[in-house]
């Protein structure tokens, strides 16, 4: 371990010295603010890169890397136009994943015309292999489906305290070939930015779609054995219903389990549903329901089920907002969002197929898509969460989704 990094993982596990050090380092920025950071053409700090004929800095190793760590509320804005027109010595991209699952899906369609726009470009992906707040190694497992790239590799990083970009990716050079730019997946998140979709297009030098994209899932051609088991055992247990309600009702964003989990999925077993969770704590004895088993069904299959499911029954979500809110998108299925905070950019991460409850008006969400819940339909969780009484979450679910589908 080099002296630099020692400090660096020093510096991570005290959290309130890093503060005050990434306090000060902001402060040292803006005090010399005229000085600006000199970077390579192929990317900028705080501002899109403009089309550029010839590098004034040298071209060696550290070239191909981000310079310095990112100040807090900064981001990084990449051309690889630039990159390849100056540098005829760029092999590939190194594209670095540290995050969550969720996050991963909302970068599917940028991921896909960044490669219709490179096709001869080999696209390398580096997972961190720790779960913490910020990551999760399961990214690797859905990377290794994605068509767009070449390898997968695994690193044991370290996440930041403070400032999520700046998440501790150094284990991976080891891995990355000689020129090979090294390209932390980046995205801009806050009240200003419309979508979290466009901000990955606007930071990968794309241009923005017109509309927001829903995520791609790479499915394979034949069921895993697991998948045909668990399609087939619904298949028969759902038959005659009047459809299934997937739930997801835990998020590890926000360290919360929804308390309610029985109670609501019984009372849906008694409006006619079968019923379908991947969070525990439904009526395992009711052979109307079936509980995913993570050991058995990963992630990618436990979609590639829903999608086959789908072919044969009206399927719905109801979500907190976590995974299933992108994974419902990249589904096409109708999902009933149960904002259990306040989260002023929650318009980052919504899409139509959703309709969102909320005790909070978000005047950037549109308006026919919000379920305004009055105080009598939940309770206090703790200080900044609330839990939906199943009984009101079945009477929005039904005066949504049952009318639609008559």
């Amino acid at each position: 371990m080099t002296a630099k990094h020692s400090f660096r993982h020093w510096l991570y596990k005290h959290r309130p010295v890093c503060v005050v050090y990434e306090v000060l380092r902001w402060l040292g920025h803006k005090i010399f603010f005229f000085i600006p950071s000199r970077t390579p053409v192929w990317y900028r700090f705080d501002a899109p890169c403009a089309p550029v004929d010839k590098e004034t800095l040298p071209i060696n190793t550290n070239w191909y890397r981000i310079s310095r760590p990112l100040y807090r509320r900064e981001h990084v804005y990449y051309n690889f136009d630039n990159a390849l027109h100056t540098n005829p010595q760029v092999k590939g991209l190194a594209l670095i994943f540290f995050m969550g699952i969720g996050d991963y899906l909302y970068t599917t369609p940028m991921l896909q015309a960044l490669k219709q726009k490179y096709p001869n470009l080999p696209f390398y992906a580096y997972v961190g292999g720790a779960f913490d707040r910020n990551n999760s190694p399961l990214v690797g497992k859905l990377l290794e489906n994605n068509p767009h790239f070449e390898k997968v590799f695994y690193f044991q990083g370290q996440r930041h305290p403070l400032i999520w970009k700046n998440y501790d990716y150094s284990a991976a050079f080891k891995d990355i070939p000689e020129g090979f730019l090294t390209v932390p997946v980046y995205y801009d998140y806050g009240v200003h930015i419309s979508h979290r979709v466009k901000s990955l297009f606007e930071t990968f030098g794309l241009p923005a779609p017109k509309g927001v994209p829903s995520p791609l899932m790479y499915f394979p051609q034949t069921p895993s054995p697991a998948v045909q088991a668990a399609f087939d055992e619904v298949s028969s247990r759902a038959r005659e219903k009047k459809g299934i309600v997937f739930l997801q009702l835990d998020s590890r964003g926000s360290s919360y389990t929804y308390p309610h989990m029985g109670d609501l999925a019984r009372g849906l077993i008694e409006e006619g549903y079968f019923v379908m969770s991947v969070t525990k704590g439904g009526p395992l004895e009711n052979l109307s329901y079936f509980e995913v088993d993570i050991k058995k069904l990963a992630i990618n299959e436990t979609w590639h089920l829903l999608a086959l499911l789908k072919q044969r029954f009206t399927v719905y979500v109801i979500a907190v907002n976590s995974v299933f809110w992108a994974a419902s998108a990249g589904l096409n299925l109708p999902n009933l969002g149960l904002q259990h905070w306040v989260d002023k950019k929650v318009h980052n991460l919504w899409y139509p197929n959703i309709e969102v409850v909320t005790d909070y008006f978000y005047p950037r969400l549109p308006q026919e898509k919000q379920i305004m819940a009055p105080p009598e339909s939940y309770a206090p969780h703790n200080r900044k969460i609330i839990d939906y009484k199943p009984d009101w979450v079945i009477k929005w679910f039904k005066e949504k989704f049952e009318k639609t589908a008559q």
